[in-house]
């Protein structure tokens, strides 16, 4: 049985390795993209599903070579949702999202790699 790598772990504690480990079991056992939706709408509040929305869209942007200025024309709304106003691109968010992407060994660039392959 695989586990999580312990160099990987950083401020996680101990304690919830197993149920993390378990977390990411269930995540992988779904079979396609709607069963994975309706597992994190349980899973996660609307916002945070917008967070790990709006993160992807960012990444998506870097890798193509986009620069800070042209993904925060991009991905801030011009418009109101629902009488609220969206939530708008940081450049810290994105200065954090690029840091991850340069690594070449995080989930990031293997994620991308895979989506691309199909």
């Amino acid at each position: 049985m695989e586990h999580i790598d312990r160099d990987l772990i950083g401020n996680i504690d101990v304690n919830d390795i197993d149920e993390l480990e378990s977390l990411y079991k269930a995540i992988l056992s779904m079979k396609d993209v709607n069963e994975m939706h309706k597992f994190f709408l349980d899973l996660c509040s609307k916002n945070e599903i917008m967070s790990f929305l709006h993160r992807w869209q960012i990444l998506l942007r870097i890798s193509q070579g986009k620069s800070y200025e042209e993904i925060i024309r991009e991905l801030t709304p011009d418009k109101e949702d629902d009488g609220r106003k969206k939530q708008t691109v940081s450049s810290t968010t994105i200065s954090r999202v690029k840091a991850c992407y340069v690594n070449p060994d995080g989930g990031y660039r293997t994620a991308l790699k895979r989506i691309e392959i199909k």
